[in-house]
């Protein structure tokens, strides 16, 4: 299974299913809740024989972005 740590989160879960995988995936954000424009995968946890479990936060990867 490739791992995907760091990867956006759309590419991740396409990389993961074309090898066959079942995907879910989890959300975690700060007490703040900062707002960001690029979702990356910070957890890859292995749930099954072709299972995994990524989780995710949202960070702001573009210094022009506006909340």
């Amino acid at each position: 299974m490739t791992c995907v740590l760091g990867w956006e989160l759309s590419c991740a879960c396409a990389a993961l299913e074309a090898e066959g995988v079942a995907v879910h995936c989890v959300a975690v954000s700060s007490r703040k809740g900062v707002k960001g424009n690029e979702s990356r995968v910070i957890r890859q946890r292995q749930t099954g024989a072709a299972e995994v479990e990524l989780a995710y936060s949202v960070f702001k990867t573009d210094l022009e972005y506006q909340e």
